[in-house]
């Protein structure tokens, strides 16, 4: 089976990514709570009209290759699915123990309702 290349508006590059860990700290600090088992969002409002994405797998959730997918599931949520969430947003998706389980599915739901709640706060 071939892979293809995504299309130039799914990427994920880094223009989108939170990288730096005063960002995180500045949208844990000052951002809302959002969460939809299996996993909590903090949001923030940014200057940019980019949507910025990171994501937070303790090892409490499990060893580091599940760490690890659970990371590629949500980042590749995120990339299909940018266009569910508000514009201008720093997010940080944190899975909770509860995400061990999940499969991308229900991970897939999860977000959607953590979209239509953040909607709702950042009209």
């Amino acid at each position: 089976m071939a892979v293809r290349a995504p299309a130039a508006g799914e990427r994920f590059p880094q223009s989108i990514r939170l990288r730096k860990r005063k960002d995180f700290l500045r949208v844990q600090d000052q951002g809302i709570k959002v969460s939809v088992d299996p996993l909590l969002a903090l949001a923030l409002k940014n200057s940019l009209n980019v949507t910025r994405l990171g994501i937070t797998v303790s090892s409490k959730v499990g060893n580091a290759v599940l760490r690890n997918r659970i990371r590629r599931r949500l980042r590749e949520i995120f990339r299909k699915r940018r266009h569910w969430l508000p514009e201008g947003l720093d997010l940080v998706l944190i899975a909770t123990s509860r995400a061990r389980t999940a499969d991308f599915e229900s991970l897939n739901r999860a977000c959607l309702g953590l979209a239509s709640r953040l909607k709702r706060h950042f009209p």
